[in-house]
């Protein structure tokens, strides 16, 4: 697959955050947290892993070329990319689309970067405890869930391993595990809302 994720090409030593989701759809609260996490981490990149679907929810996402194409269109950050690099490699769940990762970038470092309500339900993860043994984990608040994402079985196994929010930018270089929580200006909108409105029409299988 060459030296480049999402169409960017990968240098060595850069540091690249990972945003994974199902992206259904892909909305201006994704962008806002990808710019934060370049600021907040200190990233070179944030690769946007669209999945083919989500082993936690019960209902499949709308087609992959659906939301790869929405996220194309809303993209419009020289540093922010959308991959479907998940569905490519025919991997399932987290831990091993990173192994993949790590074993075709060895040189470059990757950090999981999530919403606070993902790190609230961490533990339900596959593998969740070697997610946060391979690679640096950066969690930015989203509305609502600040206080059981702190109180999450995740934060209190891993507390000796958490960076303080102030020091956030020593993220994108540190060794696993290390994890950061940080507060982000506050964007209520998420893709549930958004297609119960029903402003996210393609042609999902029923």
């Amino acid at each position: 697959m060459g030296r480049c994720l999402g169409g960017a090409a990968l240098p060595r030593g850069a540091r690249v955050g990972l945003l994974g989701g199902s992206f259904d759809p892909p909305h201006e609260g994704h962008l806002h947290l990808s710019r934060e996490a370049l600021k907040r981490f200190d990233l070179d990149l944030v690769v946007w892993l669209i999945s083919p679907g989500n082993p936690l929810k019960p209902n499949p996402p709308a087609p992959l070329a659906d939301r790869m194409a929405a996220a194309g269109a809303l993209v419009d950050h020289p540093r922010i990319r959308i991959s479907d690099f998940e569905a490519r490699l025919g991997t399932r769940y987290t831990a091993q689309t990173l192994a993949s990762l790590q074993q075709q970038f060895r040189d470059v470092q990757f950090v999981w970067l999530m919403g606070a309500d993902n790190l609230a339900q961490f533990h339900l993860w596959e593998d969740w405890k070697d997610i946060l043994r391979t690679v640096p984990v950066g969690v930015l608040a989203r509305p609502g869930l600040r206080i059981a994402a702190r109180s999450s079985p995740a934060a209190r196994i891993f507390r000796a391993a958490r960076i303080p929010a102030g020091a956030s930018h020593l993220l994108g270089a540190a060794d696993a595990p290390a994890w950061c929580f940080v507060n982000i200006p506050m964007m209520d909108v998420s893709s549930s809302a958004i297609r119960a409105m029903g402003r996210w029409a393609t042609g999902r299988k029923s």
